[in-house]
């Protein structure tokens, strides 16, 4: 039996006075698909004729007005934006809950690594979930979920019990940011799928942003568990809202979760994440520090080959052997890495090697985090405008130069030096993470939305983490300080880092075919 289309329907109308839904919306994939430089999009050359009667011909004003879609987009947005800032909010409590908690760099970071870990796994699910889920009562168990997160945090007496509440609190996120990342995308035409991202980007980039700074005063002032009265609260409202504004918001069948594949998938990213925590804790020369690594590696390889084969994949990465899509892709990731890194160690930078407070540390990437929220929709025009190469070449460029100059610095550098180059970072960041989402997702049918989105916010998130893992890891295994926190590891880490972003530099430029002058077809 053939997937029907996983998008929201009532988002994926668009307002034209003729033709069938399914017309439209195709006829925007392939129009979108030449716009921003595809070689060839698979859903381009086959499937149905947009001049044909289609099962689909339903009257194109059909669907919820307008006005109530923007509120409902409003709703989810917000809701999701609050679980997508709790990611990062503990960065700036981190040298205080080690101390209470008598806890380590390694372990410290877990709070916020595991978090985006989880977050991601959750999303890998969540293509399956809006299929054949209610979506207004999937986004409402998802904030009630963020909410016990944010209650158990509160509580906890222990370190591992603030952590199991944090992955409480992913569990949630990880439902709701695909889920308004399809929502966002149904309502702009392919073609303007840049700007679409430039407003999910607010999520997905400005709020792990801004979290460090937004804690830092509330640390400062109230100790860091008013993270989480304020967010839980906050998330609470947002339910309630939920309940009388969201509809559902999608087509459902009766199809068989795939109960294997997931369990597949979690066992092997949790035992690859063991593994990595691992070598840090044990050092590279153990051997046991590899089981869990090598287990999670054979775990992975069997749920690749499984997507392959059954007919309805839990993650469909036959959408990854499209080479914009996988290229986008791969760019997202390397981009991920360098924005949780930087959101991770210059905090700890600023407090543990400087000797500042955490409001400090959070002031000094603000404006950073300020730039991104603003740049996310210009960047995402340029992509409509451009195309991907200048924005790949300028994002991967100035996210190596500000990579380096922070290998240069030393203790005394001064705070607005700091600003300034970690400023430069978030430019290429803003360059490169939406307006590749976009990319990719701009050469996938419509019918294979979803499970892209899934596919792009599951390595997202889940690479990110292991990635900043590796890289906290190469900080404390060269640092000799009891807490792994010095100059010299700080240097390795971000040596490393720039090698990585060099790397997807070369294949971005090397892959990524320069935007056609063609016009595209008018639907």
């Amino acid at each position: 039996m053939k997937r029907k289309s996983e998008i929201p329907q009532p988002f994926g109308e668009r307002e034209h006075n003729t033709g069938s839904v399914d017309a439209v919306v195709d006829g925007a994939a392939c129009d979108g698909a030449r716009n921003l430089g595809s070689d060839s999009d698979p859903g381009c050359n086959s499937g149905s004729n947009p001049g044909s009667g289609s099962d689909s011909d339903v009257p194109i004003e059909a669907g919820i007005p307008k006005r109530k879609r923007m509120v409902v987009l409003a709703v989810m947005i917000t809701g999701t934006f609050i679980a997508s800032l709790s990611q990062s909010m503990l960065i700036a409590a981190l040298p205080t809950i080690m101390d209470q908690f008598g806890v380590d760099a390694t372990l410290g970071q877990l709070l916020t690594t595991s978090y985006i870990f989880t977050l991601g796994l959750i999303s890998a699910m969540t293509a399956a979930l809006i299929s054949k889920f209610n979506t207004k009562y999937l986004f409402m168990a998802a904030m009630m979920c963020f909410i016990a997160g944010c209650a158990a945090a509160l509580f906890a007496p222990s370190y591992w019990l603030l952590l199991g509440a944090r992955l409480l609190q992913a569990g949630g996120a990880g439902v709701a940011l695909p889920l308004v990342q399809v929502v966002a995308l149904s309502v702009y035409p392919k073609e303007q799928y840049g700007r679409a991202m430039g407003l999910v980007g607010l999520i997905i980039g400005f709020a792990p942003a801004i979290g460090p700074t937004v804690s830092g005063f509330m640390i400062d002032f109230w100790g860091w568990k008013s993270i989480f009265i304020i967010l839980g609260s906050i998330v609470a409202v947002i339910t309630v809202a939920s309940a009388f504004v969201l509809t559902d918001a999608a087509e459902h069948e009766r199809e068989r979760f795939d109960t294997l594949s997931a369990v597949l998938y979690t066992v092997g990213f949790v035992c690859f994440m063991i593994g990595v925590t691992a070598v840090e804790s044990l050092g590279l020369g153990d051997i046991r520090a590899y089981v869990p690594s090598v287990v999670g590696t054979v775990a992975l390889i069997v749920f690749a080959r499984r997507q392959f084969k059954i007919e309805n994949p839990l993650l469909k990465l036959r959408c990854l052997m499209n080479r914009q899509f996988g290229i986008a892709t791969v760019l997202v990731v390397v981009t991920q890495i360098a924005l949780m890194v930087g959101a991770i160690m210059v905090p700890l930078f600023v407090q543990d090697i400087q000797g500042k407070t955490a409001m400090e540390s959070g002031l000094t990437i603000l404006p950073g985090a300020m730039l991104l929220g603003f740049l996310n929709p210009v960047t995402g025009r340029l992509l409509d405008k451009y195309g991907a190469r200048p924005l790949i070449a300028a994002g991967c460029t100035l996210l190596i130069v500000g990579t380096l100059v922070f290998v240069k610095f030393g203790a005394a550098a001064p705070a607005w030096v700091v600003t300034v180059t970690y400023g430069i970072r978030i430019v290429g960041v803003a360059c490169l993470m939406m307006p590749m989402t976009a990319y990719g997702c701009a050469a996938l049918p419509s019918d294979d939305l979803a499970q892209g989105t899934a596919i792009m916010t599951s390595f997202r998130q889940i690479f990110g983490a292991i990635g900043s893992s590796i890289l906290v890891a190469v900080m404390t295994g060269n640092a000799e300080t009891a807490t792994g926190i010095d100059l010299f590891g700080f240097g390795v880490s971000f040596e490393v880092q720039a090698a990585i972003v060099f790397a997807g530099l070369v294949i971005g430029l090397a892959f990524i075919p320069r935007k056609r002058k063609t016009v595209a077809a008018r639907v």
